[in-house]
């Protein structure tokens, strides 16, 4: 899984640069502190800064390299011998048309297209979304779109990670952004099953009185879950294990 060391006056410091170089968010990672930061004799004197490693956890298929490295010789070269595929950047339901999407974006899409052809899978990609919080991309008229998405989104997750990491290596630090993949709808999808889920095992602990424990998920479904349940007066959520077995377990507010 892809890492990072990083510095900083601060611990938050030195992780908002690290997710910045990692292009992911907060959710996706884990922290190590390293060293906390220190003010010294009479906050002058002897000061250090803050170190962390932030690694990334969610994607499991990703290649195990650091950020900060150059990608492999051949990688780009891979890239321009794969089948001549025009990267497809169409108006998305909701997003900017060709003439309004960055050069990242744009970037962005050209890699994923020739990654698809590379991997001989049919599919075309368009912009949904292209502002200061990141660039989404959709995946569609893709027939094997299971291929895409792999089990539980492993290799959607590893695509977005590889894409993202290609993207802003050559961009200065502060204009980074994060970049989302979807295919055929289904993180929605996946969303609206997980948000089911959570409702389903709620019920189930505040009709029982005793706690319940969903299945393995990765940090970013995870979250969704405890959001999905924050408002809910009955129970309270935490997380448990270690991954990639980490799950959610859903507490009775009376046991809480």
């Amino acid at each position: 899984m892809p890492s990072i060391e990083q510095s900083g006056r601060t611990v938050d410091e030195a992780v908002k640069v690290a997710l910045k170089a990692l292009g992911v968010s907060r959710e996706e990672v884990e922290v190590e502190v390293l060293a906390k930061e220190s003010r010294g004799l009479l906050g002058i004197l002897g000061t250090t800064e803050a170190r962390v490693r932030v690694t990334t956890v969610s994607a499991d298929a990703a290649p195990d390299a650091s950020v900060d490295a150059e990608p492999d010789a051949g990688s780009d070269a891979m890239l321009d011998a794969a089948p001549d595929a025009s990267p497809a950047v169409s108006p998305g339901l909701t997003g900017p048309g060709l003439s309004d999407v960055s050069g990242l974006a744009q970037r962005a899409v050209e890699l994923l297209t020739k990654m698809l052809a590379y991997m001989d899978i049919p599919g075309e990609a368009r912009v949904t979304s292209d502002d200061a919080e990141g660039v989404c991309i959709e995946i569609y008229n893709c027939p094997n779109a299971g291929l895409v998405i792999g089990k539980r989104g492993q290799t959607l997750a590893a695509l977005q990670l590889l894409v993202a990491m290609m993207t802003n290596r050559s961009q200065p630090l502060e204009e980074r952004r994060r970049i989302i993949l979807d295919a055929e709808g289904y993180r929605g999808r996946r969303e609206r099953t997980l948000q089911t889920m959570a409702s389903s095992g709620a019920a189930r602990a505040k009709r029982s009185g005793r706690e319940v424990t969903l299945e393995a998920l990765d940090p970013r479904e995870r979250r969704i879950v405890h959001l999905a349940l924050a408002d809910d007066p009955g129970v309270t959520t935490r997380s448990e294990g270690e991954d990639p077995n980490r799950s959610v377990v859903i507490i009775p507010r009376g046991e809480a």
